[in-house]
């Protein structure tokens, strides 16, 4: 007998269990396609709320930015340009006074005299005679050896030419000890020397010689102000502990421990005129002997030498134009530091700098 079966016919079981096994596939295809776009939906509202938050600190940093360069032109106003340790801003940075925002944020400002520390740039010699330019030489070279007591000499005068290479305008080593474009190209990572001014204080870590240990025993004591080598110590607002700065800037005048003397015997609201610190008995003291200039083994140029690159305390001064903000902005999950450096004159303010992240 034979037996014909229609093979284009199924039974409706089978058919329903296709139907089954497709709606299983939508069903699962869909959900897949709902996680993609919840976790996608996700992400895009936590980066919509980073964005706002980054935002909104930012707008804080830059009106506590304002505030501060109103406070400071309204107390320098009032003292003549004299800047002291008794006054509202500094008092603040020393409270680290925080200041709550709306929405359960937090505002801290901290603020520095350019004027209490020594300027880097100073070693810039654009409008320098040689003597001028061997003084400030000799301060920093002073100020490596006080400040990192283990320093060699060899050390020292690296580091001090090569800042001034770094900060010259040409290629031309200043002498042997310096560093030119074609030492730095010739690093494992290579890179080349600015020959300009100094941003920030972080860049003397590029500087020969200036390894990561000596960089942060230097750092409490040196500062950048944008565009400027003058070097004008305040020693008003000299910290208390830096008797470093005052043996460096003094030319070896005052020796450390002298140095810290000298700042601890200040009055509390500072002097009113550079001249009325030499009431002080340390620096009267001082004033009475003569000045120690280390030169190092570097040669000099022709006329420098220790009576013609100027008096012991020719850079001290009681007024200040350039300070440095550091910013802390906590909004909600975001936390924003960022940094101003600004000019303060007789009529108006100005921002020279302004950088995010850590100092």
């Amino acid at each position: 007998m034979n037996r014909k079966f229609d093979l284009n016919c199924s039974s409706p079981q089978r058919q329903q269990g296709v139907a089954l096994i497709m709606v299983l596939l939508v069903v699962a295809l869909v959900t897949v396609l709902a996680v993609q776009l919840s976790e996608k939906l996700q992400m895009n509202v936590v980066r919509t709320m980073n964005y706002q938050q980054t935002e909104q600190a930012y707008w804080y940093m830059l009106s506590a930015e304002e505030i501060a360069r109103n406070l400071l032109q309204l107390q320098l106003d009032e003292s003549d340009g004299v800047v002291h340790q008794e006054q509202v801003w500094y008092q603040q940075t020393q409270d680290e006074r925080v200041y709550p925002i709306e929405g359960g944020g937090l505002v801290r400002v901290g603020i520095k005299d350019l004027h209490s520390c020594f300027n880097l740039n100073a070693l810039k010699g654009d409008g320098l005679s040689n003597e001028q330019l061997a003084r400030r030489k000799v301060q920093f070279r002073m100020l490596l050896l006080a400040a990192v007591p283990d320093m060699d000499a060899y050390t020292a005068d690296t580091i001090v030419e090569s800042l001034a290479d770094w900060l010259d305008k040409d290629d031309r080593l200043s002498s042997g000890y310096g560093a030119e474009r074609a030492d730095y190209e010739s690093l494992a990572v290579p890179y080349q020397a600015a020959n300009d001014y100094l941003v920030h204080e972080s860049e003397l870590r590029l500087i020969r010689g200036v390894t990561q240990p000596i960089f942060q025993a230097l750092k409490p004591f040196v500062c950048v102000i944008p565009n400027s080598n003058k070097l004008r110590l305040n020693f008003n607002t000299v910290a208390e502990e830096h008797g470093e700065l005052l043996h460096a800037v003094s030319l070896g005048g005052l020796t450390t421990d002298a140095g810290n003397a000298a700042l601890a015997e200040r009055p509390d609201d500072g002097y009113d005129r550079v001249e009325d610190t030499q009431s002080n008995s340390i620096l009267q003291q001082a004033a009475q002997q003569t000045i120690r200039p280390d030169f190092g083994g570097v040669p000099q140029a022709s006329g420098v030498t220790a009576e013609t690159i100027g008096g012991m305390f020719d850079d001290l001064v009681v007024k200040s134009s350039y300070f440095e903000l550091d910013t802390h902005v906590s909004v909600g999950d975001m936390v924003l530091r960022g940094q101003s450096k600004l000019y303060i004159g007789t009529d108006e303010t100005v921002v020279l700098m302004r950088g995010l992240g850590e100092p």
